[in-house]
């Protein structure tokens, strides 16, 4: 109870309250304002889970003459408005005295995208692919906001407090994919049809939009200026330990290879993870015939198991960290898994994909089954198949997101990382950019080539490296010291 009441009400410890960089109002404010911006990457993250599965159907509904290259457009709208307007949000946040008000901006673009996302029927059939392309274009600039989230929490945490508030950050972001797979699961027990409210139907696609509308409502009212305070400490943390150990760290030399090298191997999971995600509801439509609604509901069960099986693997990380050393964690638990998914999915089974067929349910026919020219010659992907290889890409994901940053902080050493941190951020957006044009592979050539070509790339940067996984290992005193004062500190 205690626990609870100290995560409403914060407490300043006494050792805190010694350093005097704080009272205990300016502490309480900090803190809450800190646990308002987890509840931020819950949101945006719950959006991305409540879509991940329903796009391909819900586009086909709504224009059904729209093919499988627009929705690899559709997978790339968010990470392009990201990507696009980062860098812009990110200077505005350098400039204003308090990031409430981008908040605020970002917050209200995220309600209406998803509402807009939820109106689609409303508009003309010719309009409607191009109103959802906004829609998600829209989301993708609202989801700056975790930009700003994470430079507000490098300037609002001590420097012992700031890993263990990222994690928690990263784990809200977490059980956003968790529930939003698992919501969507329930609301396709709607159906198509559903129900019509005050002229706007709430259905299987659209349920999802509207519940993550009235969660950014919610949200705004914790933007109040009365809540949302905007509190810094990190830079007089600095001015009190200026001191000559964090100087020799600052002048220490920068070794560009294996900053490029542990980039190179975020991007390459990042992009691997929103390939498979995007050509995850087609394999799923021509490989076991199933009916959008059915797509649905089997898919969300898998993206919530995998996503859970994410938060496990997340939250025995620390442990594995300082079991082995960082550079074997990233080598043998995010690399080899990622390398294992794609081998996988190449299909070995004799038996051949079933022509399309048709299925007849309530007066209505659907085609249903692979369509593709490649479909007669190409043997089926098993849902064992599926199911293992996935899960092999969420340890993967998880662990790699996870180490990958904690890795090139340590690599970067004391020295300012915004620069740094901004190029890592890019190079995920443009990973997630490009992951949807894997669908185009898959439509022309099948998955042995989507997949071979994946086990070959993933296979090399395997070897690359762990042949100089060494050079990503960091052993310095200095680390050493903070991780003592970490382990004292505890979660806040």
């Amino acid at each position: 109870m205690e626990r609870l009441e100290n995560w409403f009400r914060p407490r300043q410890k006494l050792k805190d309250r010694q350093s005097m960089l704080e009272t205990d109002e300016e502490y309480c404010e900090r803190w809450i304002t800190i646990r308002i911006i987890y509840l931020s990457g819950f949101l945006m993250f719950l959006s991305f889970g409540v879509v991940t599965t329903s796009l391909w159907p819900y586009l086909q509904e709504m224009d059904s003459t729209s093919g499988k290259a627009f929705l690899s457009v559709l997978f790339a709208a968010p990470p392009g408005g990201q990507l696009l307007f980062s860098p812009l949000i990110g200077w505005c946040s350098n400039r204003m005295s308090s990031v409430r008000i981008l908040f605020v901006l970002l917050t209200a673009l995220y309600i209406f995208s998803n509402a807009l996302y939820s109106v689609i029927e409303l508009f003309c059939v010719p309009q409607r692919k191009y109103i959802m392309l906004i829609a998600r274009f829209g989301f993708g600039i609202a989801t700056s906001i975790n930009t700003i989230s994470r430079a507000y929490i490098s300037a609002a945490t001590k420097f012992s407090e700031r890993t263990k508030t990222i994690a928690i950050c990263s784990l809200s972001q977490t059980l956003g994919l968790l529930v939003g797979p698992l919501l969507q699961s329930l609301i396709s027990l709607l159906g198509k049809d559903g129900v019509v409210l005050c002229g706007l139907r709430l259905n299987m696609y659209t349920s999802g939009g509207w519940i993550c509308a009235l969660g950014g409502t919610m949200f705004l009212l914790l933007l109040s200026p009365s809540t949302f305070v905007h509190r810094t400490i990190a830079f007089k943390e600095a001015q009190n330990n200026k001191g000559k150990s964090s100087l020799m760290e600052n002048n220490r030399s920068l070794h560009l290879f294996p900053i490029c090298m542990i980039i190179t191997g975020y991007g390459l999971l990042m992009f691997f993870y929103v390939s498979f995600q995007t050509t995850l509801s087609p394999i799923a439509l021509d490989q076991f015939s199933w009916s959008h609604e059915e797509s649905l509901y089997y898919l969300g069960i898998l993206l919530t198991v995998g996503t859970l099986c994410s938060c496990l693997i997340y939250l025995l990380l620390p442990y594995l960290s300082k079991t082995y050393n960082e550079h074997n964690v990233f080598v043998y638990i995010a690399i080899l898994p990622l390398f294992l998914s794609q081998m996988m999915m190449i299909p070995t089974v004799e038996h051949k994909l079933e022509a399309s067929v048709s299925r007849s349910d309530n007066s209505t026919a659907a085609l249903l089954g692979c369509t593709q020219e490649w479909c007669k010659s190409v043997p089926t992907i098993s849902r064992y198949q599926l199911s293992i290889s996935y899960g092999m890409l969420c340890i993967s994901f998880s662990v790699g997101i996870a180490i990958t940053q904690t890795i090139l902080s340590k690599l970067l050493g004391a020295r300012p990382q915004g620069h740094w941190m901004a190029l890592y951020t890019s190079v995920g957006g443009i990973a997630r950019i490009m992951g949807p044009g894997t669908m185009l592979i898959y439509i022309q050539y099948g998955p042995h080539y989507l997949f071979g070509l994946g086990t070959i790339v993933t296979g090399l940067m395997l070897l690359w490296i762990w042949f100089y996984r060494k050079l990503l290992h960091i052993d310095t005193k200095l680390a050493t010291n903070v991780r003592e004062e970490q382990d004292h500190t505890g979660f806040q």
